[in-house]
């Protein structure tokens, strides 16, 4: 997104939507189950505004034509757009939550373990990795559907550290996965277990005012 490029010291140009984009992930692996509807508006906001400037970007490189105001204005409206929609078909947007945590979990064990097996080449990835990432995912997004509330811990404990780590590597260009994955079934695992015990506490204040 170069239109959004700003000099930061001697960092050079770097894009500022990316810390925003990793302080939502940060918020989203630890206090997702609080905020559920700003979370998924925020979610659904981010994917369409990234999508909708590449593909705009796009669309107008062929014609060659560049308008920084154009790209920008179409992709924070399709951005907000975006959210408003996964709000309204949050039971897509969960499935969509469950399915990308299912896969998360299946890209880390593909990396893992079954990166070494070979059934040949689909759209230039492997079928192993298309099947380690789809078949969780697919019964992560399932399972969402129906358990909501308790399953939304998990979604966002899982997509959020993807966001953080997304961004951190688009701001400063780094790359090492043998760091990024135990950075990120840290924060999963930790924000699994903050957001659990906060539903669980919750759950019995809830029950105890109803018995009372």
């Amino acid at each position: 997104m170069d239109c959004f490029n700003l000099n930061i010291s001697d960092l050079g140009d770097k894009n500022y939507l990316y810390p925003i984009i990793g302080f939502c992930g940060l918020c989203m692996t630890y206090l997702g189950n609080k905020f559920v509807r700003p979370t998924i508006f925020s979610l659904g906001t981010i994917l369409s505004m990234g999508s909708s400037y590449k593909l705009t970007e796009l669309i107008m490189h062929q014609f060659k034509y560049n308008d920084c105001l154009v790209k920008c204005g179409i992709s924070v409206v399709s951005g907000f757009s975006g959210g408003y929609l996964a709000l309204k078909l949050y039971k897509l947007t969960y499935f969509a939550l469950g399915f990308v945590c299912g896969g998360s979990a299946g890209y880390v064990l593909h990396e893992l373990i079954f990166c070494k097996y070979k059934l040949g080449v689909v759209y230039n990835y492997d079928i192993v990795f298309w099947l380690s990432m789809g078949i969780p995912g697919i019964f992560s997004g399932i399972v969402s559907t129906y358990k909501e509330k308790e399953l939304s811990i998990m979604t966002t404990s899982f997509v959020g550290p993807l966001l953080l780590i997304y961004s951190f590597n688009q701001f400063t260009h780094y790359y090492n996965l043998y760091a990024f994955i135990p950075v990120y079934i840290l924060m999963s695992s930790t924000g699994l277990y903050v957001q659990h015990r906060k539903y669980k506490k919750d759950k019995l204040q809830i029950t105890y005012s109803g018995n009372k």
